[in-house]
C-alpha cells in the first residue's frame, strides 16, 4: 500500500468532512462551494490513482445498495465500477421488476399491484447497505420528486441521488470536473459557459440542465442560459442558486439568444427538455428545430459537452459530436472519480 497516496486521501477526504457533514447528496448543493471543491480534489486524486486505489481496497467490507427505477448505462456502470474498485460491494436492485413493486403515496390501501411500501423497504436496505443510491424520475409531472423525497424521508443510511425529476447531482459535479479540467489550474471561475437548449421530440425533465446551473454557479462561471420562448427552466428552483452567486462571484445571463451565449464560451452544453406547456412539446420543438448545436454555433467556442444519450443530428450535428471539440467522452468518464470521491467521503 502506498502510504503517501493513502496519507493525501485521507486528508483530502478530512476536508471534505470539514466543510460538509451530511448524508444526503439530492440536488448538489448540499456540499457547499467549500464542500464541493474539497469533493473535486478528491475525485482528482482518485482518477490519477485509480488502479493503485483499486489495489488498496480503501472501502473493503462496505456495502453500496443501487435501486434503479429508470434505465441507466452511464450512471449504472461508473457507480459500481467505482464502488468495487473501492473495495466496496455494489448491490443492483431493478424497481419494480427485479423488486417487488413499490408504493410511495401515504394512507394507501395495498390491494392492488404494489406489494411493498417505501417505509419498509428503505430501512430495511439501509439495515444492509452503508449507501443507498436511487434514481426515479418521472414520466409526466415535470416536479414530481416523490421516489427519492420519500427514501429520504425513511432511509437510515447515506442517501445519493442517482437522477430524479428535478436533480442530476453525479452530473453535476463530473460537469464541474469537466469544466475545471477546461479552464486549467483546475478552475473555471469567470469563464463564459453557455447552456444552451436543443430540440428533443420528446419532453424531458429538467433534472440535468438545471444541475448545470447548480455547477456552473458553484463553480463561478458566467453562466449564459438560451431557450426558445416556452422553455424557460424551473423559476423555484433557478431563484435558489442566487445565493450561491453571491458566495463564488458566478454571473448568470438568460438570453432568447443562442448565438450570442455561444460566442466565445468555454464550452457548450446543449440539452434538450420540456417545453412549460408540455402538452405542446412537440410542436414548439419542431418550430425550434434550428436551434440543433452545428459548426457556426461551435465557430468561437472552445469545447462541446453534452451529459449522454444524445440524439445525433437532433440536438447536435455529427460534424460536431464528433469533431476535435467535442468532451462529451472524457465528461462521462468523470462520472467515475466523482461517484468515488462521495464514497470515499462518507466510508472512508
Amino acid at each position: 500500500m502506498n502510504q503517501t497516496l493513502e496519507t493525501r486521501l485521507y486528508e483530502a477526504v478530512s476536508r471534505v468532512r470539514q466543510h460538509w457533514r451530511g448524508t444526503r447528496f439530492l440536488d448538489g448543493l448540499e456540499p457547499g462551494v467549500e464542500g464541493t471543491r474539497a469533493l473535486l480534489d478528491v475525485a482528482r486524486i482518485y482518477r490519477a490513482n485509480r488502479l493503485e486505489i483499486g489495489r488498496m481496497r480503501p472501502l473493503v467490507g462496505r456495502a453500496v445498495a443501487g435501486l434503479f427505477f429508470d434505465p441507466s448505462l452511464r450512471t449504472h456502470t461508473s457507480m459500481e465500477v467505482a464502488t468495487g474498485r473501492c473495495g466496496a460491494h455494489f448491490v443492483y436492485l431493478q424497481g419494480g421488476e427485479g423488486t417487488w413493486k413499490m408504493e410511495f403515496d401515504e394512507g394507501v390501501v395495498m390491494n392492488g399491484a404494489t406489494a411493498e411500501h417505501v417505509k419498509e423497504a428503505a430501512p430495511v436496505l439501509s439495515s444492509y447497505a452503508d449507501i443507498l443510491a436511487v434514481r426515479a424520475f418521472p414520466k409526466a409531472d415535470n416536479r414530481d420528486e416523490t421516489v427519492i423525497r420519500a427514501f429520504a424521508r425513511y432511509a437510515g443510511a447515506p442517501l445519493i441521488n442517482l437522477e430524479s425529476a428535478l436533480a442530476h447531482p453525479c452530473q453535476g459535479l463530473a460537469d464541474q470536473l469537466t469544466l475545471a479540467d477546461l479552464g486549467g489550474n483546475n478552475s473555471f471561475q469567470g469563464k463564459k459557459v453557455c447552456l444552451t437548449w436543443a430540440p428533443h421530440p420528446k419532453p424531458l425533465p429538467q433534472a440535468v440542465p438545471l444541475s448545470v446551473v447548480r455547477a456552473a454557479i458553484l463553480g463561478g462561471a458566467d453562466l449564459h442560459v438560451a431557450c426558445p420562448e416556452g422553455f424557460d427552466l424551473d423559476a423555484e428552483e433557478m431563484e435558489r442558486v442566487h445565493g450561491f452567486a453571491a458566495d463564488t462571484g458566478a454571473k448568470l445571463t438568460l438570453t432568447r439568444d443562442q448565438a450570442s451565449a455561444t460566442q466565445g464560451a468555454l464550452a457548450v452544453y446543449a440539452k434538450g427538455w420540456a417545453a412549460t406547456d408540455r402538452e405542446r412539446h412537440g410542436e414548439l420543438a419542431a418550430k425550434n428545430a434550428h436551434w440543433t448545436v452545428g459548426d457556426e454555433a461551435m465557430k468561437t467556442a472552445t469545447a462541446f459537452l453534452h451529459c449522454l444519450p444524445v440524439r445525433r443530428n437532433v440536438i447536435v450535428n455529427d460534424s460536431v459530436l464528433d469533431g476535435p471539440k467535442s468532451r462529451v467522452i472524457p465528461q462521462a468518464a468523470n462520472r467515475e472519480p466523482v461517484q468515488a470521491a462521495l464514497l470515499l467521503s462518507w466510508l472512508l
